[in-house]
């Protein structure tokens, strides 16, 4: 009968079907390749570089495609900058921007377009895009560049400014006025301040988190740099490495105090307090006898790694002596930037001196189970406690390598916390033990760290596994190089994986193999790390730099004639 399907048809007809919808799920799904590149600029009016530019108060910018018209009003920079709001009206892809005022006689202006500037679909600009014009017969051409880093890594969409100002006398200076000169760095890191007229700058660089183009402090992140810029046309065009922190200016109180069996000082901060600034500024702490007229004991050392930022830190007083007290700190020695008399004091506590009777405990061996340097042959040791800091004899620490001959062995304590140990004739490929008489060791309390011979082992890298680089540092004939230079080998994910100081204006490393990047600075007040700068009292932070491509190293294999520049 007709319109009648048997079993066979209808079969048929299902498998149609899914022979269909699996079709399409396999598709390529409509529109093209989903689009990843950022906008550009196609052309500008007045055009880059032109001079003898009739009076308007209009610039006009031709863009490859549209623009996320929000992106725009904080990543427009017009420099010298206009008294009044700019407005920004679109045709298409072509944005005009509507002065307040018209352009001044023999003046060059620089637009500056962002990085941050973004599509439709949120890509945003590769690096900023600079283009001048002058309404005079020539072209203002100073230049600035650099890298913006944090924790080794580049920073991009961060805002560096250039103040036509000496250092501050006041950090309300910097919310309080426009730079003049502005620009943004790019996905790399990198950035340029082109057209500059010649004279002296004072630069900063800041995240602009509320887009209004001031620094905001303390809520925006900040880079010091390490040197006034002076720019004089092509024949000084400085480059300046920022390096971006956040200064804690939160208040900051002692919530409590307290004495350990190990006859500590146990402080509990309510933030989080940097180690660094307690340990270099231990003469700034300070146990104060409530109820006598002795003097005030500064302290002697803290217990807490070097790096460290913690809320609770043990601080030891030598001499201690049972009592009322107050713990009064410095804000300098806290970290917070202020007044040097400024200072903080906890209330009132009561110091018992408990019987001590728990040994001590050696809480990391630097070497223990690692492989290193021959040259990296200072062990360090950290102690749970304060330590007689007693000598050490040829048979309290022991290293022996493996053909069980031993070398000797020079130390120094620190502080009572910490031992380090100098090792004598570490050689490439060996495999090394370390032999402790815990007898040796005791805390204070004449607590022993233990009746047995403990050990550790660690190794040295295999010369042969290893490739190396070398070449030389060149220095600007301007640069104060005053102190002593390190240099720096760091992994991908920006870890610092070698330091070493630098004899002379030539260097050579071995490296395991792996794709490395290169920096360094110029340890100026010789304290062995890299100082930031201070935004107040402001100061300026120690010269940097970085070596623009990545470093792959291979086995037995020499990568040669590597320029680092120092500028």
């Amino acid at each position: 009968m007709t319109g009648m399907r048997g079993p066979g048809t209808c079969l048929f007809l299902v498998s149609l079907v899914l022979v269909i919808i699996g079709c399409a799920k396999l598709g390529t799904p409509p529109g093209g390749p989903v689009d990843k590149t950022g906008p550009s600029v196609l052309t500008t009016l007045p055009e880059k570089n032109a001079m003898s530019v009739a009076g308007d108060n209009r610039i006009s910018i031709q863009f490859s495609e549209k623009i996320d018209k929000k992106s725009v009003e904080g990543a427009i920079f017009i420099s010298p900058r206009f008294s009044g709001e700019l407005r920004f009206k679109w045709k298409k892809n072509t944005l005009t921007v509507v002065l307040p005022d018209s352009f001044a006689d023999s003046t060059t202006y620089v637009i500056n377009i962002g990085s941050e500037l973004m599509d439709l679909r949120r890509n945003k600009m590769d690096s900023s895009h600079i283009f001048a014009f002058s309404t005079g017969a020539d072209i203002s051409k100073g230049r600035l560049t650099g890298s913006v880093i944090r924790d080794g890594k580049p920073v991009s969409g961060a805002t560096v400014a250039l103040y036509d100002f000496p250092v501050p006398e006041s950090i309300g200076v910097f919310d309080s006025v426009y730079p003049p000169y502005m620009t943004q760095s790019g996905k790399s890191g990198d950035y340029s301040l082109e057209f500059l007229p010649d004279g002296g700058y004072l630069t900063l660089a800041f995240v602009d988190k509320n887009k209004n183009q001031r620094f905001d402090y303390p809520r925006e992140d900040f880079g010091i740099p390490d040197k006034p810029a002076v720019v004089s046309g092509e024949l000084l065009q400085p480059v300046i490495n920022f390096f971006m922190a956040r200064e804690d200016t939160t208040s900051v109180s002692i919530l409590s105090t307290a004495v350990t069996d190990d006859r500590l000082i146990k402080v509990r901060f309510s933030r989080k307090v940097p180690s660094d600034s307690l340990r270099n500024h231990l003469d700034r702490i300070f146990l104060v006898p409530a109820d006598t007229t002795l003097d005030a004991k500064s302290a002697t050392a803290v217990k807490e790694p070097s790096g460290d930022l913690s809320t609770v830190y043990n601080i030891f007083f030598r001499a201690l002596r049972g009592g009322s007290y107050r713990l009064r700190f410095s804000l300098r020695a806290l970290g917070v930037s202020g007044d040097a008399g400024s200072v903080l004091e906890s209330s009132r506590f009561t110091v018992e001196l408990p019987t001590d009777e728990n040994p001590p405990k050696i809480e990391r061996v630097s070497h223990d189970g690692k492989k290193s340097y021959p040259s990296d042959s200072v062990i360090e040791l950290a102690f749970s406690e304060p330590m007689r800091t007693l000598p050490v004899s040829d048979t309290t620490i022991r290293v022996m390598d493996a053909d069980s001959v031993f070398h000797k062995v020079s130390y120094r304590w620190p502080d009572e916390f910490q031992l380090k140990l100098s090792v004598v004739g570490l050689d490439w490929g060996g495999r090394y033990k370390v032999y402790l008489d815990e007898k040796a060791f005791s805390d204070l309390s004449e607590n022993r760290l233990g009746d047995s011979v403990t050990q550790y082992s660690f190794a040295t890298y295999d010369k042969d596994s290893l490739g190396s680089i070398s070449g030389i540092v060149i220095y600007d004939p301007n640069l104060e190089t005053t102190g002593m230079t390190y240099l720096m080998m760091y992994d991908p994910k920006g870890n610092e994986f070698l330091r070493r100081p630098l004899v002379g204006n030539r260097f050579s490393f071995d490296l395991p193999p792996g794709n490395y990047f290169l920096g360094g600075f110029i340890d100026r007040n010789l304290n062995g790390s890299q100082d930031h700068g201070v935004l107040f009292p402001f100061k300026y932070g120690e010269t940097s730099s970085f070596y623009p491509d990545t470093v792959k190293i291979r086995a037995r294999f020499e990568t040669t004639g590597v320029e680092f520049n120092f500028r």
